[in-house]
């Protein structure tokens, strides 16, 4: 297996940013995205640019064998104070089945130093099924859930930091 996470960098801000309109397609049943006059998806660049501008928020460019493969967003959890998550990981459909996602979650979670939360939408099966066999991974097991801030109909789960 040859995953690359890249690192955070300007550079890839555009690449990702192109990147997100296949995330949006796969995900716009669950998050209700509409696709604009223009035939692209309206998306906020003022949101996006916090990837660059916040102190915790990050995104990196995943590469597989060399080759752009999807992205994984990271941020400031909305759910609990002083924790993060993996706002978005986004995998095109070509290198699904690689075990992209699980790798990339490993990176990120095996050695929490603060706690992660994970949010899943109810209706979304694949991603269910993703984190309930992610679930099963020692050092993954969540702790609890707690009551989504803004309201979704998602799942929220609670990963404390390592000790």
């Amino acid at each position: 297996m040859s995953l690359e996470i890249c690192p955070h960098q300007a550079a890839h801000q555009s690449v990702i940013w192109n990147l997100f309109q296949f995330y949006c397609y796969d995900t716009s049943i669950e998050n209700s995205y509409d696709v604009t006059d223009t035939g692209f998806y309206a998306l906020s660049q003022a949101y996006f640019s916090q990837y660059w501008s916040q102190p915790n928020w990050r995104a990196h460019l995943l590469r597989w064998h060399g080759v752009i493969a999807g992205f994984a967003l990271l941020e400031d959890s909305d759910a609990v104070e002083g924790a993060l998550e993996i706002a978005d990981l986004f995998v095109l459909k070509r290198f699904r089945r690689h075990g992209i996602a699980r790798q990339v979650v490993q990176h990120f979670m095996a050695t929490r130093q603060v706690p992660w939360t994970v949010v899943v939408y109810k209706d979304a099966d694949e991603a269910q099924a993703f984190w309930a066999s992610m679930f099963q991974q020692p050092g993954l097991v969540p702790s609890r859930q707690v009551a989504d801030p803004d309201g979704r109909e998602v799942t929220v789960y609670v990963l404390e930091a390592n000790r």
